[in-house]
């Protein structure tokens, strides 16, 4: 016995080993109905290569095998409660590792305009009350998914409308998996694109909901640890800016009650793009030079710690500009962290598009923000900080 599943785009066999009779089969079919893949669309084995062998042992209960072309988990629960429950993990676990660099996946809430496609993604981490607003506001808007959201380079979303894992029972009793279909939500349509990104703040204090403008520098730091595999994607940073001039920018919303964000959907969706006022920080162009030497201003001292320096190897750099020269901030994404910096680090940046000793940083970055006395002192250990962070390297 086995389910054929399209998860984020992903073809996904689950192989039931032991504990499914075809009642259970049967309930499991019906919670992930809107995951299945129709008979006509069913490719038997050829995307996955060799399915591995049964993994039966008699130990637990209940065992599956989830496969995808990337690989395979094995699932197992004592009970077809915790079975169930650790089977969406492990779906959702393998479809992310299948589309890993493929796709930008948001930790997140999809609702989707029945009509247009529009789509909202409600981002937060687990316990905000993602699923809880799924199931208030899905009656009304498409339902696309509860926990993630991921967009193609296309612009298209690859829907994920798995079951609603909801606390029935107080821990360790396992959530349980509820399919959209008995929780009466809408279906989204077939083509989606992303028109908001919303940062939900629970708050059981909150008076109503309060929605405010996020820049894209302070998004970014908090959608980063809300995404999967972004650093495998090719140009992650540039990929979210964009994502967010697209929406109209960030939205944070604080509330206290699901229903609460139901009136505050038609606007979210109706949101018009913006220009972000950001700019790639990478592959600057031609090699610069040491820059010209300063007629005036305090002589160039190369501290002793200071070797030749250059830009380390990052993921990617994006530089927000800011209103006034000097406002600019510089994200750099160094293997999974995302760094913010200001000051003095946009021009240090900028000036090593082509690697430089002390003395030469100093010469091109003055123009730009000048030198004043004792800059030496202050500027090593800018260098220093930066180091620190993996922005910058030595030769």
């Amino acid at each position: 016995m086995r389910l054929d599943l399209r998860v984020l785009g992903a073809r996904v066999a689950v192989l039931f080993d032991a504990g499914i009779t075809d009642e259970v089969g049967d309930q499991l079919r019906r919670v992930w109905s809107r995951c299945l893949l129709p008979e006509d669309a069913r490719l038997g084995d050829l995307l996955l290569g060799d399915l591995p062998e049964s993994a039966d042992d008699g130990v637990a209960p209940f065992s599956a095998r989830v496969v995808t072309a990337r690989g395979t988990a094995r699932v197992a629960g004592e009970t077809f409660g915790h079975f169930a429950s650790e089977l969406t993990s492990a779906v959702t676990v393998c479809a992310i590792e299948a589309r890993a660099g493929d796709l930008l996946m948001l930790h997140a809430s999809g609702l989707a305009d029945s009509q247009t496609g529009r789509t909202v993604a409600l981002v937060g981490r687990s316990g905000v009350g993602k699923t809880t607003a799924t199931k208030t506001l899905a009656t009304a808007l498409g339902y696309v998914s509860d926990e993630t959201v991921g967009l193609e380079r296309s612009g298209l979303l690859a829907p994920y409308p798995k079951p609603l894992s909801v606390i029935t029972d107080p821990p360790p009793a396992p959530k349980r998996q509820i399919g959209p279909d008995d929780l009466g939500l809408r279906g989204a349509p077939s083509e989606a694109t992303l028109a908001a990104v919303v940062l939900l703040d629970r708050s059981a204090s909150a008076s109503g909901p309060c929605v405010e403008a996020v820049g894209h520098a302070e998004a970014i730091i908090e959608l980063a640890p809300q995404t999967s595999s972004l650093a495998q994607v090719q140009r992650p940073l540039q990929w979210l800016c964009s994502v967010l001039d697209a929406c109209g920018g960030a939205l944070r919303v604080t509330y206290r009650e699901a229903a609460d964000l139901a009136g505050l959907l038609p606007d979210f969706l109706a949101r018009a793009a913006v220009d972000g006022g950001w700019r790639p920080a990478l592959d600057d162009g031609p090699a610069l030079d040491d820059g010209p030497a300063l007629d005036d201003g305090p002589a160039v001292r190369e501290p002793a710690s200071v070797g030749p320096l250059r830009r380390a190897e990052v993921v990617d750099a994006v530089e927000l500009v800011g209103r006034e020269p000097g406002e600019g901030e510089l994200l750099v994404m160094v293997d999974q962290r995302v760094v913010r910096l200001s000051g003095v680090a946009p021009a240090i940046w900028r000036a090593l598009a082509a690697p430089a000793d002390f003395a030469g940083l100093a010469e091109r970055i003055a123009p730009e923000i000048g030198l004043p006395d004792g800059y030496a002192d202050l500027l090593e250990r800018a260098i220093t900080e930066l180091e620190g962070h993996g922005v910058l390297a030595r030769l």
